[in-house]
């Protein structure tokens, strides 16, 4: 089988687009990700790349969760042991901090670490 003229016009073509299309998807995996916040009330999505503090009202008060830098904590919580305050920062992708009190639950999703890290455990 000959290729013709338009054949090969039309494989450079789907080439390209495909490239383009691979390049393009590559460069919006390299973002910081984003925290998913899970609440009684529903889920939530913020960027990592952006300074700011959500504040959740749950049934044992009231939790704040600070976003900077590409890290993100609970900075207060109105429960008594204070445990989601205590359990840090969290920064990389599939890392999670939960306030079992206020039934709020933080985890991030996406970002450069997603391929890196260990798919699964065996014992």
């Amino acid at each position: 089988m000959k290729l013709k003229m338009f054949d090969g016009i039309a494989l450079v073509f789907s080439l390209a687009v495909f490239l383009l299309f691979f390049l393009y998807g590559r460069s919006l995996s390299r973002d910081e990700g984003y925290l998913l916040i899970q609440d009684s009330e529903g889920e939530s999505l913020y960027s990592m790349a952006e300074t700011r503090d959500v504040v959740i009202e749950g049934p044992a008060g009231k939790s704040v969760i600070h976003i900077e830098g590409g890290h993100a904590a609970f900075s207060y919580g109105d429960c008594q042991d204070q445990l989601c305050v205590h359990m840090g920062e969290i920064e990389h992708s599939g890392e999670w901090a939960a306030c079992l009190p206020n039934q709020v639950f933080i985890t991030i999703e996406g970002g450069p670490d997603d391929e890196e890290g260990v798919d699964a455990g065996v014992y």
